[in-house]
């Protein structure tokens, strides 16, 4: 019985160090991935996400500028063809090339014709002119999904003190009315972005044809 208490002990004691250092190792990893959360928390988790997958085809792009063709007759024609539906309070969509834009709220202001970099936040109704409610009556449902055009206008943007979530930035001036133009026969890019995971969906190069 007394050999049997001093196997014991002997035994604990050599369990001891080793116990000892798969704590400390628990404890290094633990505060290791607290430092990693607290810093990058926000990029992990957008990395972490699923990018979208979807076919987006550009269809056309019509337009000109002032005073040729006006705001208002610049179109771009865009068709999901397949793959997964895209979030409209989550897609975003650059757009940019040669172009023209207003200064100001229109009446009162400058025209400007040079580099126009156009931003549509999101697909959203809101934060946009009625109208374009009207032309995308298929993503009212809140997703962008195979079959369904995505039609955008160069007056789609709210003039004035109004929130937009279109916004137009031409030769670096951004206190512009939001509107565009976009010059006949220049080269645009067309960027689609996945804003939860900050990933591009689509990129295009388009000819700008001419607006009847």
């Amino acid at each position: 019985m007394h050999k049997h208490i001093l196997n014991f002990k002997s035994h604990a004691g050599g369990i001891s160090p080793v116990m000892g250092v798969i704590i400390m190792l628990f404890l290094t990893l633990l505060l290791a991935g607290i430092t990693v959360s607290s810093v990058y928390g926000e990029n992990i988790a957008l990395l972490s996400g699923k990018v979208p997958m979807a076919s987006i085809e550009l269809e056309s792009v019509v337009g000109g500028v002032p005073n040729d063709v006006k705001y208002e007759e610049n179109f771009l024609c865009l068709m999901h063809k397949g793959g997964d539906s895209l979030l409209t309070d989550s897609t975003r969509i650059i757009i940019s090339g040669e172009g023209s834009s207003y200064e100001g709220v229109v009446p009162s202001g400058t025209r400007h014709y040079g580099e126009v970099f156009i931003s549509y936040d999101n697909l959203l109704f809101e934060g946009k002119k009625p109208v374009y409610a009207s032309r995308n009556a298929d993503i009212s449902d809140g997703v962008w999904s195979a079959g369904e055009e995505l039609i955008l206008n160069g007056d789609d943007a709210i003039n004035g003190s109004m929130y937009s979530t279109v916004s137009v930035r031409i030769n670096e001036v951004t206190n512009t009315a939001n509107h565009y133009g976009l010059k006949e026969d220049s080269t645009v890019i067309i960027k689609i972005f996945d804003m939860q995971t900050q990933c591009i969906i689509s990129e295009f190069e388009c000819l700008v044809i001419l607006a009847d």
